[in-house]
């Protein structure tokens, strides 16, 4: 009796577990030093022979600071660590090859000091923290296929700027 539970409970537990195996093996990964320090400082992921990330050591200094991921349906993300504190400032969106979105902190503060936007590959709308109080203001939208020149320019009806 003890013999069939144990074989009945080993076969319930190979049917249930084995759907997750694949999950466990799916991604394999390979591993470059690219500055020849006995290090890897670069690192790519594949699932099914197809790339679904990369990762990179860009200042060797044993952190990642650079991240790439291949999603589906064209899309691609890039993210960066540019001052190397561990936190991505920069993400960078793409799909089918061309830029749709940007967005970096270039001030380290946690916080995105400008945001671009674009569409076939052209930028449509730029929005950029211009008085560092942590809110992003327009600098322009045309996304919507009209120039909207939004920051503080007024304009006489004979479309020369006013003077303040």
């Amino acid at each position: 009796m003890h013999r069939i539970y144990r074989f009945t409970v080993t076969i319930i537990l190979a049917l249930l577990l084995s759907p997750l195996t694949p999950l466990a093996w799916a991604l394999e990964a390979k591993e470059e030093d690219k500055n020849g320090d006995g290090k890897s400082d670069f690192w790519i992921y594949y699932e099914d022979k197809r790339p679904v990330k990369i990762e990179s050591d860009k200042n060797y200094d044993g952190a990642k600071d650079m991240w790439i991921f291949y999603e589906p349906k064209g899309k691609k993300r890039i993210e960066a660590d540019l001052n190397f504190d561990r936190k991505a400032d920069m993400f960078l969106y793409y799909e089918y090859g061309q830029r749709v979105k940007f967005e970096i902190d270039s001030n380290y503060d946690g916080k995105f000091d400008q945001v671009s936007e674009y569409k076939d590959g052209k930028l449509v709308k730029l929005q950029r923290d211009t008085d560092s109080n942590g809110e992003l203001e327009t600098i322009f939208d045309i996304s919507d296929r009209q120039s909207n020149i939004i920051k503080n320019i007024k304009i006489n009806k004979d479309a020369s700027p006013q003077k303040e």
